[in-house]
């Protein structure tokens, strides 16, 4: 409902809420997850687990199936650092009895000799003022602006590199939403048919009228 909501109120001249544009980052990158682990994504997942991990308080019902995927896809992905972080958070009183017991010695294991190293996250540069920042970062701390998210990874958007999915028309990176489409002719927010022929890569010029909503409250 909240995805439907958003291109709607944009037609309209609405601002789009600040509460609305981040709980629907949230929600597209807890189904970005799944995409990501289906097609070996593993490290794109881990950091979308890491961003959905982090705001736990979003989605109460799945506080212990968020952390144990978070755990594996970190493990899997070499983020050591951020899978014991998650698995000791696991073994506190409040979650420890859910966890399912397929994992569970896993998780102890990691607690009990961990390793703390973590690879680093590539920079790019932000889309407003081009100061490097985490790839899925999604506010800049040199601008204050927040930024545009990637439909098809999760990631910030990046100036040189945009589109936008023809149905909805939210943002996505054309390498990255190209390299999507040749998998699936499907746009992972708006469900809709989009075939990698459709995407147009955006120029400078097209991109004002796609940045006004991130622009941070006067």
């Amino acid at each position: 409902a909240t995805a439907s909501k958003h291109p709607e109120l944009k037609k309209q001249g609405i601002r789009i809420p600040a509460e609305m544009a981040q709980n629907l980052a949230l929600l597209h990158s807890y189904v970005l997850i799944k995409l990501h682990v289906k097609r070996g994504n593993h490290l794109k997942s881990a950091r979308m687990l890491i961003r959905v991990a982090n705001n736990l308080s979003k989605f109460p019902n799945h506080v212990v199936a968020i952390l144990t995927s978070a755990v594996i896809e970190c493990q899997r992905s070499g983020l050591k650092s951020s899978c014991f972080g998650f698995a000791a958070m696991l073994l506190r009183p409040e979650y420890r009895q859910k966890i399912d017991p397929k994992w569970k010695k896993r998780i102890e294991q990691i607690v009990r000799k961990p390793d703390k190293s973590e690879i680093e996250e590539p920079l790019e540069p932000c889309p407003f003022c081009g100061h490097p920042i985490p790839q899925t970062q999604l506010d800049c701390p040199q601008c204050k602006n927040n930024i545009p998210y990637c439909i098809a990874t999760g990631q910030h958007m990046l100036k040189e590199d945009w589109s936008e999915c023809p149905s909805c028309h939210f943002p996505a990176l054309y390498s990255e939403f190209s390299s999507f489409l040749e998998g699936s002719e499907v746009c992972p927010m708006c469900s809709e048919a989009v075939k990698p022929s459709d995407l147009k890569k955006m120029h400078v010029s097209d991109m004002s009228a796609h940045t006004s909503d991130y622009q941070p409250d006067q």
